[in-house]
């Protein structure tokens, strides 16, 4: 039995095919977990929303984790909850102090329910649930609550963006990139995945003890540190393979599903040693 696992997983890059989409051997995968008493919780940076775009992943969700860490949400319900935000004020003068260190940057807020963005995201994120406005007075004012701040540039890498605004004071807001992706993410102080997974399995009285992470980029560490085991991906960051205690293949290959079948057949076998003593 897994009864006390949860599986905790990424989605882009982590427990989805490259494509985007859920393999068939990772979704029988989730199901047998399921089936043998495991949780299954998605962490993700995605909205609420952007969960909702992956029909064949809801059926095996227990629950998921979105912005970081700043939300939870409940996909067989519609249920969302925000459990950190940044005052207006302060994602205000945190994008202030960003532009003037990356003047070629552009911004969206998150609020929890959609994505409020400069017209240039346009190009980038095609027709999905986000509004637009001209500039980045009109983005915080039509946002209303920021959950997330995004910063995007098309011609910086992450990791130039992340050392660009490394010493700049931006109140504590708790900071991640993308690695080659030129974008960053702000939320508030001490939301990231480790946080907002650690309340979804205090509800459920699990520990981090239960908990098997998987996860590919930066913002995935606080999770693979926290995790009582924890998996990087085959391609993962190299910030993300230092804090997960173990590897596994990359999402092309099933990484996360190929552990989660050892896992069962592992249980198995005790389950068979346990009853032939």
């Amino acid at each position: 039995m897994l009864k006390p696992l949860v599986i905790a997983s990424d989605l882009d890059g982590t427990l989805l095919a490259p494509g985007g989409n859920l393999s068939d051997r990772t979704r029988e995968a989730l199901a047998a977990a399921r089936a043998e008493g495991a949780l299954v919780v998605a962490v993700t940076a995605r909205t609420p929303y952007g969960v909702d775009m992956l029909p064949d992943l809801i059926p095996h969700l227990d629950g998921a984790v979105c912005a970081n860490g700043a939300v939870v949400y409940q996909p067989a319900t519609g249920r969302t909850r925000i459990l950190r935000s940044i005052r207006v004020a302060a994602a205000r003068k945190a994008a202030a102090l960003i532009a003037e260190r990356l003047p070629d940057a552009v911004f969206a807020v998150e609020t929890g329910d959609r994505i409020v963005g400069e017209s240039a995201y346009r190009a980038l994120v095609g027709s999905s649930n986000w509004e637009f406005a001209d500039g980045v007075d009109a983005v915080f004012k039509r946002a209303r609550r920021t959950v997330k701040l995004k910063v995007y540039c098309a011609s910086r890498t992450g990791e130039e963006m992340a050392d660009a605004v490394a010493d700049a004071d931006l109140g504590g807001l708790a900071m991640c990139h993308w690695g080659d992706f030129g974008m960053l993410d702000f939320n508030a102080r001490g939301a990231d995945k480790a946080s907002g997974l650690a309340h979804w399995c205090k509800e459920r009285r699990r520990g981090p003890d239960s908990v098997v992470a998987f996860g590919d980029m930066p913002n995935d560490v606080p999770m693979l540190a926290w995790a009582g085991r924890s998996y990087a991906m085959g391609d993962a960051h190299p910030e993300a393979v230092e804090a997960a205690t173990d590897r596994t293949a990359a999402n092309a290959d099933d990484g996360v599903a190929q552990v989660v079948e050892r896992l069962l057949a592992e249980a198995r076998a005790d389950t068979e040693a346990d009853a032939a003593a």
